[in-house]
Parts: structure tokens; C-alpha cells; sequence
């Protein structure tokens, strides 16, 4: 018996794929890097995330966080023993990457086909050997949504040719419609597609003996009773002993898009899912819990790759930069005697906006390394070493959401001092943060060899909201310590993502490259 949610993460639009007895996953990453997550599974409820397929995205822009942008929705597909993922960036185009060894190097991220606010792309291969790539339409980029195209694709040249088309038109019946993934069963082509909007929708089936239509359909899950909002769209896969299960999202607040896992019976060349596998009625509501897929066999999968493929090599894959990013930023080391991991960040400005201190904004610098919310509670410890931290450098811990709170320490000319910052988005737009400086405390550092010890508890208010509050210590005697605990810092939202927590090491401009702050001891426990 397994339970809904499977993976309580901001995994979003995911897509499965089964090769063999093995399942994988990819979804959106948005501007973080290294971007499209690749986890696999053995059993369809238990995952683990094992590579990234893009290690930055090639375009010059996305040197600094493009918040909001990047890459939306991709979706997998396997053909004569290669791996393709593609996925569309809503201002840039569709991109394609693909690789033989899901472990190792992935090709860099190249563009197939330029135009503004098509989505959700979807490679599908056909038995007579042609390929489409069907996708949906962003309405914020142009100018109108609720409707499927396809694009033909040249297998040989891996790139989309000719015109686009129309192959749906959802505005009357499925309006919103997108996130197309297409199969063929039983001589019908099928794609499933969510439509009427993530936090409120329904996911629907459409059918048709031809690939570009017409199309009838069905609303075959929907919220129901349930409480489970959404449901939002996913990924249908057979598994090898002939089961049929439905992987799709739910919208949480600040978690993210969750994951669920959905049973599948076919009826009459239809698909029943959720609970109406058995009431036999459509449209069915997401389960709760429900008998655990049955796995098959011994799941192996050969990897020419000798490490995880990214600038810091045998790390925790969950870290992630909020854009572009090099080796030049810093490197994780374990901490073999302790089992914990240590981070030493470069101090560096790269940032597309500046304060008048000089200072960068954090929510548009790269050099910000997070992860995203995996418990409902949880707590994070480390140590923070300023000792190599220039005059004008600044390193902290922050939790990064719709809005974001951080604790930091600043070196000035006299000394060491404390700071606590808060954002706010005086322009409601993706692009612009305020940062307020909330408190600041000169440190009684006797030597700069202190070290500043940093706590920060996240606590669950709901199911769609928490809270953060910082501790921060130092020193051990009375004469040279300080200690200091933060209100609570809440909120239910994140920014088209869940919430993050990580670490930094800023500076004005006249000192980027020069310096460092090393996070030690690291642990995050729940």
C-alpha cells in the first residue's frame, strides 16, 4: 500500500518514461541550475533524483536569475536506444537534449524551433518512423492559450520543420488546455492534457483514430471531494507486468508541485483513473492511498558515467544555483569525519541589480545555492567561517519564497556586524525585489576565527503554508557572544516554484572574486 503524495517536492510538471523494468522522471526547473532533474524509480513511489540533463541554459541572459523563465514542462521520450528530452522555454523557443547514458554527459541544450510562448512540448514517435512535437501555447507570450499544435520533426536533422497547426481548440470545452503527452493504444492516438488551470483544473483525455483529429473527449479526474486541487497534468505509464498508472502534480502552496500517483484501468479503449477504477464512472478523484504497483524483475540500467555530471562533482545533487553558474562560484566538500557536507562560496557580484549600498539583490544574483523543501518540518545547521570574508563581502543563510528572509554576516572596515535582511515586491512583478535591512548588530568577534553558528526551523502552519525563524549564535563566554532569534518569517506562497533554503557570499563589486565564506557541518534534519 503506498500513499499520495509519493515525493513531497517541488518536482513540477513531471513526465515518466519506463525503459526496461526502470522508471524515470524529468520536470521543470525553471531558472535554476544545473536545470532538468532526471530521478528514476523501481516501483513508481520511491524516487531518487540521480543526474541533470542541462548544466546551464545557453543563452547569455540567463547569466543572472531570469525569475519566472527558463525551462517550463519538458517531457521524455526513448527511441532506438537514445534518451530525448524536450522542452520549451516560454520567450526563447523549443530545445532539445538527448544522451545514451541517462548517468552521463547530456548534449548541451539546442534550439529546434524559435517562437514565443509555445509550451509543454511533446516528442512523439510514431510506428511508421515519422516524429511530431505537439505542444501548447502560453497566452502571457502570444497572446491566447487553449489549444494544441503540432510540428513535424526531422529525424535525422532532430529539428522541427514546416508550419505550425492547430490540432485542438479547448477554448469552448477544455479552455486553458496544455501539457499535451501523446500515446497510441489499441489503434486510437490518445493525449492526455490537463485544462481549466493548476490550482483549479481537471485532467482530460482526448481520442482519435488520426494523429491531427478530430478529437472527441472525456474529463476522466478531477478534484471531486478529494481536497486534492489540481489534479495537474502528468505522465500515463504501462509497467512491464501490464499495470497502468497516472503520475501528475498538485499545486501546495509553499511546497510546490507535489507529486501523485494515480491507478489506471482501461475500459471500452478509455481510461479510468483514481477512483473510478472501481466505480467504473468517469471522471474519477485522486486516491489517497491504494495498492503499491507490483514490480517486475531486477531493475539495472548500464552508466558509462563515473560521477553525478555537474561543476561540483560527488555533492548533494538537491543544490542548485538561481542561474547560470561555474565552478569559479565556490565547491562542496564533505566533512568525512562527521558525515556532513562544507561549502565555501567565492564572494562575487553577479547580480543584473544593485543597491545603493553596492550590495547585490539576492533575488537577481546566481551565485545563490538552494534546495528545494522535501518535509512538511525540518531544521538547518551550520557553522559560517567569515575568516577569509573581505571588507564589503557578505555571506548568510536565506529561505527563499514569493518573498524572502535572510541572516548574514558582514565584514566592514571596523569589524564584523550581523545583519538581518527581508524582501518585499513593491512592483508585483517577476523581476524586482527590495531589500530591507531589518537589524543590524556589530559582532564582539575577539578574531576573525570565529565561528557564527546558524540555525533555521521550518514549521508547517497548513498544508499549503510555513513559517522560518533564524537563530544565530557566537562566541563562548558571556563577555564576547551574541545571540539573537528572529519573529517568524511565513508564507504560503513561492514564486511559480517551492520554497528554498540555502546559502550565499555577495559582495560589492570591488571585491567579487576576491575572498570567500566556508558554511560547515551542514546538516539538515527533519
Amino acid at each position: 500500500m503506498y500513499k499520495n503524495p509519493i515525493i513531497l517536492c517541488d518536482y513540477s510538471d513531471p513526465d515518466v518514461i519506463r525503459v526496461g523494468n526502470n522508471y524515470f522522471m524529468v520536470a521543470s526547473s525553471f531558472n535554476f541550475t544545473p536545470g532538468l532533474p532526471v530521478l528514476t524509480s523501481r516501483n513508481l513511489t520511491d524516487w531518487k533524483l540521480i543526474n541533470y540533463a542541462a548544466e546551464n541554459i545557453p543563452l547569455d541572459h540567463y547569466r543572472y536569475p531570469q525569475n519566472a523563465r527558463g525551462i517550463w514542462a519538458p517531457a521524455f521520450s526513448y527511441h532506438n536506444g537514445i534518451f530525448y528530452i524536450v522542452v520549451g522555454l516560454p520567450d526563447e523557443g523549443i530545445f532539445l537534449t538527448q544522451t545514451e547514458d541517462i548517468l552521463g554527459d547530456w548534449s548541451p541544450l539546442r534550439k529546434i524551433y524559435e517562437a514565443k510562448g509555445f509550451i509543454d512540448p511533446f516528442l512523439f514517435w510514431d510506428d511508421d518512423g515519422k516524429a511530431y512535437v505537439f505542444h501548447a501555447y502560453a497566452k502571457s507570450r502570444c497572446g491566447f492559450n487553449s489549444k494544441i499544435g503540432v510540428l513535424d520533426f526531422n529525424p535525422e536533422s532532430k529539428v522541427c520543420e514546416g508550419d505550425d497547426r492547430f490540432v485542438f481548440d479547448g477554448t469552448v470545452t477544455q479552455p486553458t488546455i496544455e501539457g499535451p503527452k501523446v500515446y497510441k493504444r489499441n489503434g486510437f492516438y490518445y493525449i492526455f492534457a490537463p485544462a481549466g488551470g493548476v490550482s483549479e483544473g481537471w485532467q482530460t483525455v482526448l481520442r482519435s483514430k488520426n494523429l491531427e483529429g478530430p478529437w472527441e473527449g472525456k474529463i476522466v479526474l478531477y478534484e471531486g471531494n478529494s481536497g486534492i486541487n489540481g489534479p495537474h497534468q502528468g505522465a500515463w505509464v504501462e509497467t512491464a507486468s501490464g499495470e497502468n498508472w497516472f503520475i501528475h502534480f498538485q499545486e501546495r502552496g509553499i511546497y510546490g508541485r507535489i507529486t501523485h500517483l494515480e491507478p489506471v484501468k482501461w475500459r471500452d479503449d478509455w481510461p479510468l483513473m483514481g477512483t473510478s477504477v472501481k466505480t467504473l464512472v468517469n471522471p474519477g478523484e485522486p486516491v489517497l492511498r491504494f495498492k503499491s504497483p507490483k514490480v517486475n524483475g531486477i531493475g539495472t540500467f548500464n552508466s558509462a558515467a563515473k560521477n553525478a555530471v555537474r561543476a561540483f562533482k560527488n555533492c548533494n545533487l538537491e543544490w542548485q544555483w538561481s542561474g547560470n553558474h561555474s565552478e569559479r562560484f565556490g565547491r562542496i566538500f564533505k566533512s568525512f569525519d562527521k558525515g556532513t557536507e562544507n561549502i565555501c562560496l567565492t564572494v562575487l557580484n553577479e547580480a543584473s541589480v544593485v543597491q545603493k549600498s553596492g550590495f547585490p539583490v539576492l533575488w537577481n544574483s546566481s551565485n545563490v545555492l538552494t534546495q528545494k523543501i522535501q518535509y512538511e518540518n525540518f531544521y538547518l545547521k551550520t557553522f559560517l567561517d567569515v575568516s577569509d570574508l573581505p571588507v564589503g563581502g557578505r555571506a548568510g543563510v536565506i529561505f527563499l519564497a514569493d518573498e524572502y528572509a535572510s541572516v548574514a554576516v558582514e565584514r566592514t572596515a571596523f569589524g564584523f556586524d550581523f545583519v538581518y535582511l527581508k524582501s518585499k515586491n513593491e512592483e508585483l512583478s517577476d523581476d524586482v525585489r527590495v531589500e530591507n535591512e531589518v537589524f543590524r548588530k556589530e559582532l564582539p568577534f575577539e578574531n576573525d576565527k570565529q565561528l557564527v553558528k546558524i540555525r533555521m526551523d521550518f514549521t508547517s502552519f497548513s498544508p499549503y503554508s510555513g513559517a522560518v525563524q533564524f537563530c544565530v549564535k557566537t562566541g563562548a563566554s558571556f563577555r564576547n557572544s551574541f545571540s539573537w532569534k528572529s519573529e517568524y518569517f511565513s508564507t504560503e506562497n513561492a514564486h511559480w516554484v517551492g520554497g528554498r533554503f540555502g546559502f550565499y557570499a555577495v559582495g560589492k563589486s570591488e571585491v567579487s572574486g576576491k575572498g570567500s565564506a566556508v558554511f560547515k557541518e551542514i546538516k539538515i534534519l527533519h
